[in-house]
């Protein structure tokens, strides 16, 4: 009864896939199955959602500032519009209905956009209150600032742990955050750093990177993805 767990995966300048090992073998670790999402046609979407367990949303370019009615900031980034179509549709599919979703830097990013929100384009352009650096120049492992979580949270109830250090690769951030979503992490600056959905069984949005201090043995973040597949073996035994 193992989940299958669908992770979407970046697109190359040369029109091929990209997926670093870290997403499927974090979701190996806790007992899932992962299933690597290439473009896929907008029609195909609600079966592929039928058929997934769960979806993970990876790390990756930034988001089409349009999907939340902005027009580009001179400092946004690389943008991948397919990518950006085909995920904005299965986030909002996965959550109608009601599949556990975990998102991860961009991930959190198009979660919060997919449900109304909205981003800073560029943290340290947009933002009037001082900025800390968040795209550390260390190994992916390395822990560079401090977050604090809400200790009435779900998220706190996976983590037990209401301040730590966490890694970050990001120039981008949530700002308003959409219909479902609560706010439950943040940095020393301010920015989102976790939100939660009030309104779902399991979905989840992470600044930084969990899974890389999951597959290196950190208990806190082993707990995540542990919740994470305990859910989508729930849901895939209620639809069986």
């Amino acid at each position: 009864m193992k989940p299958i767990i669908g992770i979407t995966a970046e697109i190359t300048e040369g029109g091929g896939y990209f997926m670093p090992c870290i997403y499927p073998d974090a979701v190996t670790q806790a007992g899932g199955i992962p299933l690597v999402i290439p473009l896929i046609p907008g029609e195909d979407i609600d079966a592929l959602c039928e058929q997934i367990d769960a979806l993970f949303v990876t790390g990756g370019e930034d988001i089409d500032p349009s999907y939340y009615d902005q027009d580009p900031h001179v400092h946004l980034g690389k943008i991948a519009p397919r990518l950006d179509a085909m995920e904005h549709a299965l986030v909002q599919k996965m959550l109608e209905l009601d599949k556990p979703y975990i998102g991860v830097c961009r991930g959190l990013h198009m979660l919060n956009v997919a449900t109304g929100g909205s981003l800073y384009q560029s943290i340290h352009s947009q933002r009037e209150e001082a900025v800390m650096q968040h795209k550390q120049q260390a190994e992916r492992t390395h822990r560079s600032h401090p977050v604090k979580v809400d200790k009435d949270s779900r998220m706190f109830e996976m983590l037990k742990e209401a301040e730590f250090r966490v890694n970050s690769f990001h120039h981008q951030a949530c700002h308003e955050v959409g219909g479902p979503l609560k706010v439950v992490a943040r940095a020393k600056d301010g920015i989102i750093e976790g939100v939660e959905s009030t309104e779902h069984s399991f979905v989840f949005g992470f600044q930084w990177h969990p899974e890389e201090f999951a597959k290196a043995g950190d208990e806190p973040s082993k707990r995540v993805f542990k919740a994470y597949i305990d859910a989508a073996i729930k849901r895939k035994e209620k639809n069986n």
